[in-house]
């Protein structure tokens, strides 16, 4: 989702040759593949956005692979850039953090895993940093992208509300005491592009790139917030069909994977970010 973000928008950028492969093509988790792959390229700069992000199925029956994607191959990939000279930067996310900050986690604050996929994210940026002390650190949370193909909270939304319209649901139940920061796809490309720009300036650091909450009456995004900008921005009628719309608690949502209740990023960051409701809005001006 990401990656085809990124490619879409800087394919046939004037700063940078872009090379880019997918898992048939380069299996990050084989050292040999990635030298190899090295020693043709050439590269200047290596941008992971590989991960395993089925966050439940990491618990048991994809355990391996959760740790063979989101730790061996981040591991591999800091050592064959340091080892070659070459500045690395890689995609996290905000669940290395536990649920205890009620406020937000800042670049400082020291994560907390307490599930496997979690763990395997620590352990991604612990070896990162262990194996390529130069390596550059992007965390961020809840992404959603434009096209309709990919599953995303937004796209969910718009397709139960139509399940809804046509009693196919009874009633749509959403998360209310759950948050976090929603990340528009295009805007964080931006974001990503901007460090490749100062990649010598910005070595070694860690960055928490997700849209703003600039609302100073409500710093904190729900599940069930975020759905109720959804239903107004993209002209649902929300209000004459509000006794559809229910609030449940997370603890009500069973999952085999614990989540945090509270994973809010703040980006202290010389590189500023506009707010989510802005970037919602140009998403729909793009797929409506």
């Amino acid at each position: 989702m990401l990656a085809s973000e990124f490619l879409e928008k800087f394919w046939d950028n004037e700063k940078f040759q872009i090379f880019a492969f997918d898992k048939k093509e380069l299996d990050i988790t084989k050292f040999s593949e990635i030298e190899k792959k090295v020693f043709v390229v050439q590269p200047d700069i290596i941008l992971n956005f590989s991960a395993y992000t089925n966050v439940d199925d990491a618990e048991d029956i994809w355990e391996w692979l959760n740790f063979a994607v989101n730790f061996d191959g981040v591991e591999n990939l800091a050592k064959i850039s340091w080892k070659n000279k070459i500045d690395f930067i890689t995609i996290s996310t905000d669940f290395v953090f536990d649920w205890e900050n009620e406020n937000w986690y800042s670049e400082k604050d020291f994560p907390n895993p307490t599930n496997q996929y979690w763990f395997a994210k620590f352990l991604w940026e612990k070896s990162a940093k262990e194996f390529n002390e130069n390596s550059i650190i992007i965390r961020t949370s809840w992404l959603y992208w434009w096209w309709k193909k990919f599953k995303n909270f937004v796209n969910t939304m718009l397709n139960l509300w139509e399940k809804l319209e046509k009693w196919e649901l009874k009633k749509l139940k959403i998360i209310a005491d759950q948050f976090w920061n929603p990340t528009y796809c295009w805007d964080l490309a931006d974001w990503i592009f901007k460090v490749l720009e100062n990649i010598e300036k910005y070595r070694w650091k860690i960055f928490h790139f997700s849209n703003e909450i600039s609302d100073k009456n409500n710093k904190k995004i729900s599940w069930f917030d975020f759905a109720e900008e959804i239903f107004l921005q993209s002209w649902k009628k929300i209000w004459e069909n509000v006794w559809n719309i229910k609030k449940i608690s997370v603890s009500e949502y069973k999952r085999k994977a614990r989540t945090p209740k509270f994973s809010i990023l703040k980006n202290n960051s010389e590189i500023k970010i506009w707010d989510w409701k802005i970037w919602l809005k140009k998403y729909f001006e793009k797929i409506l």
